[in-house]
Order: C-alpha cells, then structure tokens, then sequence
C-alpha cells in the first residue's frame, strides 16, 4: 500500500493544529546571510504512516520555516521511529535541527543522541537522517554503547533501530565479556 501520508499534508494539518507562536519571527542563518522565518511554530508535529501503522514522527517545542528554501529549523527536536506495527523502536533527539520540506532528510546538530528500546545508545555531535534510504549518517566521531560494550571511531552508517552499524575509520572498541573480562 502506498504512503498514506504526504509532507505537505502533514504540515497542513499542523498548521493548523499547532498553535503559531506569539513571539516575533526569530532571524536564523540561511545561506549564509540572516532572514526571517515565514512561520514560527510551537509544539511542531509531523509525521508519516503507512497502512494505518506510523513509521516515524518529528516533534519539536519550536520549529521556524522558510518557504523559499523548503526547510523547517528546530529547537531540540525529536525523531521517533516504529516497526512495521506501529511500536515504538528508537528515538533520536538532538539540540537543533533542519529538516527539508523537498527531501524529508533531517539534520540533527548537538548532543544527538540515538537510543533503542532494547537500551543500544549512540552519540555524536552531528547526524543525517536520509529518509528515502532510511539511513543515518555522519562524518563526525560517533560513540556506541550496547550493554557494557563501548565502540568508537569517526563516519557512520547505520539503520535508524541501530541494527546493522558501519563505523568507518579510527574504530576502537571495549568488549567486556561474561566473566567481566576487559578485551580491547
């Protein structure tokens, strides 16, 4: 069945619902130079389901966009993504965020932190989320923990529920085994 939800009906109805902020219109760097967002939003909310089941839903206390560029940027945003059931899996916060109205892809810049319900955590400094391929990237040093074992090293590929990971380069890890056994 195809994607029952549409971006740009997601952010209608959010227009809509969400109550628009009564603080002036706030200037953020696009491009390089300064403008002002065409809306400021509060208690932004997005979100994409397929079969009745959601997939992944975007929120953020305050989100500001920019029509002509076709990007939403957002305050301590929050990314949480589903299994085919509609169970919550992983969550992904981060300090600020942009996210693209074209591509739906969503930058997460500052204390990102990625966590599973099984309890894996993954932590860097700055994240892509590639919706079309349902794939987080990064070039940047990215620290992974899954139970007592502690992976590190710089780029990464992985899934969003952190199934299949790729570090790239620099890897190290710190395996502590049944016995308490430290292995580096």
């Amino acid at each position: 069945m195809r994607r029952s939800t549409r971006f740009v009906w997601c952010f209608l109805a959010a227009a809509l619902v969400s109550s628009c902020s009564e603080e002036p219109a706030r200037n953020v760097a696009v491009g390089g130079e300064k403008q002002v967002a065409d809306e400021v939003f509060t208690d932004f909310v997005t979100q994409e389901s397929d079969s009745g089941f959601a997939q992944w839903k975007l929120t953020a206390p305050k989100a500001s966009r920019f029509k002509e560029q076709k990007t939403v940027f957002l305050d301590n945003p929050r990314i949480d993504f589903f299994d085919k059931m509609g169970n919550l899996r992983t969550t992904l916060i981060s300090d600020a965020g942009e996210y693209s109205e074209e591509s739906k892809d969503m930058l997460a810049i500052g204390n990102v932190v990625v966590k599973t319900v099984d309890g894996d955590v993954l932590e860097t400094d700055s994240l892509v989320w590639m919706y079309k391929r349902d794939l987080i990237v990064t070039e940047a040093f990215v620290t992974l923990t899954r139970g007592r074992d502690v992976v590190t090293g710089y780029g990464l590929e992985c899934d969003p529920k952190l199934d299949i990971v790729d570090i790239k380069r620099d890897v190290k890890a710190l395996i502590i085994d049944d016995e308490s056994n430290l292995e580096e």
